[in-house]
């Protein structure tokens, strides 16, 4: 009998401080991993093969159609999904422009992606007489360097959309009334039981978010804003779209050139988003 799999990622999966990088690589794992992200590689690489565009009907057979088209789509697609996953890392660790970060990110894709299809050509027609074209490879990069660049840009958006929190207004830190151990919120129970229940600062991940208590750190299959919500008992406070601390945990707080910076039990540090700090400065006073 199969167990049913865990509402949390185990410890060794993840950090409290991870890197762009190394989110960005544990992202493509689980997103490659997936069957949804094969299927459509294997269903784009067949239908391609089959309608030979840009003249490879003419020039190919079917078995070379799929060698071109097979490793030429499976690498770019790799490639632009690791890509766009950093951008969006790099964008929400630095704060820098996502504008800019995305057409970067655009630009790193294109000599990649170009060199794999005459790399393809090659392979698939034995590296012919011809098949490295100077004045074709400079004719396609200016071809697929906007497309690259879109495709970026594109997935940064809706990403940037995906994971906007709406502001919200959760109750101030309150002493509970009672010395009894109060019944542990949702997110609480998902917990691992050797983490315990005191809970320093929740961060979002993608669908996930990543929960760091005393005693350590897991992620739990579970929205931010729902976890807002859950963890009004504790006092805490949403300080940033893919933030929430909890207040009795913050050591002290620093000016930076992006704006006050909270610095927590756990030694991380977390950057205070600017439509929360008025709600912040108000519950600190209190």
């Amino acid at each position: 009998m199969n167990e049913p799999k865990p509402d949390y990622v185990a410890d060794i999966q993840n950090h409290a401080n991870d890197t762009p990088m190394s989110l960005a690589l544990r992202q493509l794992q689980v997103t490659i991993s997936g069957p949804v992200y094969w299927i459509i590689n294997v269903a784009a690489v067949l239908l391609t093969a089959m309608a030979g565009p840009y003249f490879t009907l003419e020039r190919m057979t079917f078995p070379e159609r799929l060698v071109y088209w097979g490793s030429t789509i499976i690498f770019s697609t790799l490639l632009m999904t690791f890509l766009s996953i950093y951008a969006y890392r790099v964008t929400e660790a630095r704060h820098w422009n996502w504008m800019l970060v995305s057409v970067v990110a655009g630009i790193a894709g294109i000599l990649p992606v170009v060199g794999s299809v005459y790399l393809a050509e090659g392979l698939a027609t034995g590296f012919a007489d011809g098949w490295l074209d100077l004045s074709g490879f400079l004719r396609l990069t200016m071809y697929v360097a906007p497309t690259l660049i879109a495709v970026t840009t594109v997935v940064h958006l809706v990403k940037n959309l995906q994971h906007h929190e709406p502001v919200t207004a959760p109750a101030p830190p309150v002493a509970p009334a009672h010395p009894a151990t109060p019944s542990p919120t949702l997110l609480q129970s998902k917990l691992p039981h050797h983490l315990g229940h005191d809970i320093i600062a929740v961060q979002a991940q993608d669908h996930y978010v990543e929960v760091t208590t005393t005693r350590g750190s897991a992620m739990v299959l579970m929205r931010l804003r729902d976890v807002v919500q859950d963890l009004e008992p504790l006092g805490g406070l949403q300080v940033h779209r893919s933030w929430w601390v909890n207040l009795s945990h913050v050591v002290r707080t620093d000016k930076t050139p992006s704006g006050p910076e909270l610095v927590l039990t756990s030694d991380q540090k977390v950057l205070v988003g600017r439509s929360f700090r008025a709600k912040l400065r108000e519950a600190m006073e209190s």
